[in-house]
């Protein structure tokens, strides 16, 4: 009996040194995928054709997914081929955030990880290593970044205890660092004080102070601002989809609805470019401002607004009194919605959850309610 070919047999077909593991080259895709011994065939990794990085980190995780397959379980001989392994495999799929920022943040996190607890092995694990971690990291001058860090290593911990690696996750319910939290109180008028300046100055500064004022206006986050694109604009109003959101979470579409200032301040926004460009707060090259740029040139913005009124050393500049970042924008203006008692409070900060509104961004100093009668 003649068996019919039921797939065209690839020509681009290449060997990569492990047994049943081939790499496909095509015209988007570079893949690489496994043979199994029942004659099933399995991508385990791919990447964009002409990414030569992305390639490499496929064909890294296609080779290890391989041996592992052959071996019957996962091989990982220290945390730091967990940790390894974890960020290859895991880290794409696990976190919504994939952004040049999201990835830089979690790249040094590895880094701190594996000079710690890298040449050790994952079943030596214990919890003891953990608040060593923490005490470590606070000596360092760095006690609530530690809590967040560990964190990141539990979740790791518990994919090994999937894999096969460890037995228990040694990290779970501990006692984090405690750290005075150091929260600038901005208000509205410091942010309108830049603005009226900023409109008295050039392209970049005015830029920037359009910005503060937009996301005073709208509550937005920096990050939701930063790449703010003009097609956000509407007949309706100003949108713009959460950028803060856990993975599996519903996405949540931020809409706020004209009103005479947020015209004028867009309107501005727009004339600081003398060409037409796709981001409302553009750059000079014309795309979006890195958080890095942003906090650069937001600096030398504070500095030239600070020195008009004020004698600042540059190198206590964000400890005046006037000094405030992007960030304390938000807090500012949902501070000002519950102050008010505005009915869409909550809609405003847009959490999913309304306890972090008030834990996190409420600034009211005082508390202000009527007697019972």
């Amino acid at each position: 009996m003649t068996t019919r070919r039921t797939a065209k047999p690839s020509c681009n077909r290449e060997g990569t040194g492990i047994a049943r593991l081939y790499k496909r080259t095509g015209v988007r895709k570079v893949s690489f995928y496994y043979f199994h011994s029942d004659g099933r065939c399995e991508t385990l990794a791919s990447a964009t054709t002409g990414d030569r990085q992305a390639i490499m980190e496929a064909e890294r995780s296609a080779k290890r997914k391989a041996l592992d397959i052959q071996a019957g379980h996962v091989i990982v001989g220290s945390v730091r081929e967990m940790i390894g392994r974890f960020k290859c495999d895991i880290a794409p799929t696990h976190y919504a955030d994939q952004s040049k920022d999201g990835l830089a943040v979690r790249a040094g996190t590895y880094v701190k990880l594996i000079k710690f607890f890298g040449n050790m092995s994952p079943m030596s694990l214990k919890t003891v290593h953990g608040y060593q971690y923490l005490d470590d990291r606070a000596q360092a001058g760095a006690p609530a970044k530690a809590n967040k860090e560990l964190s990141l290593m539990s979740t790791i911990c518990n994919y090994a205890v999937r894999w096969g690696v460890m037995e228990s996750n040694p990290f779970t319910g501990m006692m984090q660092n405690k750290s005075d939290k150091k929260v600038r109180t901005t208000t509205r008028s410091q942010v309108v004080r830049f603005y009226l300046w900023s409109l008295r100055q050039q392209g970049m500064f005015r830029n920037l102070g359009c910005a503060a004022m937009f996301t005073y206006l709208t509550g937005f986050r920096a990050a939701e601002v930063r790449p703010f694109r003009i097609t956000g604009l509407s007949n309706e109003g100003v949108r713009v989809l959460s950028a803060k959101r856990k993975k599996g979470e519903v996405e949540v579409v931020k809409l706020r609805e004209w009103s005479t200032r947020l015209r004028v301040v867009v309107a501005r926004a727009k004339q600081t470019h003398k060409v037409e460009r796709m981001y409302l707060f553009a750059n000079l090259t014309g795309g979006p401002y890195t958080r890095s740029g942003w906090g650069s040139v937001w600096k030398d913005a504070m500095l030239a607004w600070i020195s008009s009124f004020d004698t600042v050393d540059e190198k206590q500049l964000v400890k005046h009194e006037a000094y405030f970042s992007l960030l304390d924008v938000r807090p500012a203006a949902i501070t000002t919605k519950l102050r008010n008692r505005n009915a869409d409070a909550y809609d405003f900060a847009a959490h999913a959850n309304p306890s972090t509104t008030h834990r996190h961004y409420d600034r009211r100093k005082e508390k202000k309610a009527a007697a019972t009668e």
